[in-house]
């Protein structure tokens, strides 16, 4: 099994601290354009790829939106589906569409998988 990079990774290799590596992942601009370049290179050679699940546990929150239709083989639903996800896309979210086929049991499992992914 292959280890993950992780940002003390990119830090070591650009020669910078994981503050600097989190800032030109997070806020470019702040970073001096040498430094920038120097961890966006170790970035692309180490193959480093920020984790979604650590971002969530810091903020708190998920930049994903749940939605839980009750038929997706119903046009009316297919078509509410396409518009959350324009809307959310617009909001910098993704979305998570899930079925419950008009199972109550169903609908509350999706429930609690939505609440435990905040």
């Amino acid at each position: 099994m292959t280890q993950s990079v992780g940002i003390k990774d990119v830090a070591r290799a650009a020669g910078v601290s994981v503050g600097t590596v989190s800032n030109v992942i997070n806020r470019p601009e702040t970073v001096a354009t040498e430094t920038r370049a120097r961890v966006l290179s170790a970035i692309d050679r180490l193959g480093y790829v920020r984790s979604e699940s650590a971002r969530q546990l810091r903020a708190g929150r998920s930049r994903i939106m749940g939605l839980l239709v009750l038929d997706m083989g119903n046009p009316f639903f297919v078509d509410v589906a396409r518009g959350a996800e324009r809307a959310a896309r617009e909001a910098g979210l993704g979305v998570m569409v899930c079925n419950s086929a008009q199972s109550i049991g169903e609908e509350a499992e999706y429930l609690s998988l939505f609440a435990e992914q905040r």
